[in-house]
């Protein structure tokens, strides 16, 4: 339970810094929720993208395979959920909507 509670305070923390509002980054956005929903080699395919240190690539990626080991598909989702719940609020559903049409946006709470 401790690894699914560091890993939402980082996934949450990293697209919401100084967001008071603003638009959410594109690849960010993308970045942690293919961490959190996506097999290794679209992680993989995607941090080559951005012509990242091989050495930082991999790091990355050793982070995500002790993820995958330790967290259930259920308990990544439901980080995923929560980290889609802020990135709405700050404006990234469309991004959401393009990008991870797979998630559940109904089962998002919305303030009344």
């Amino acid at each position: 339970m401790r690894l699914i509670l560091c890993l939402l305070l980082i996934t949450l923390a990293v697209p919401c810094y100084g967001a008071t509002g603003g638009k959410v980054c594109k690849a960010v956005l993308r970045e942690s929720l293919t961490f959190l929903l996506k097999h290794r080699d679209v992680l993989e395919k995607q941090l080559n993208e951005y012509s990242a240190p091989p050495e930082a690539v991999e790091a990355k990626l050793m982070v995500k395979d002790c993820v995958d080991e330790e967290m259930t598909k259920a308990e990544k989702g439901a980080v995923a959920l929560a980290l889609a719940q802020i990135l709405v609020e700050c404006g990234g559903r469309g991004l959401l909507e393009k990008y991870f049409p797979e998630l559940p946006l109904e089962k998002l709470i919305f303030p009344a």
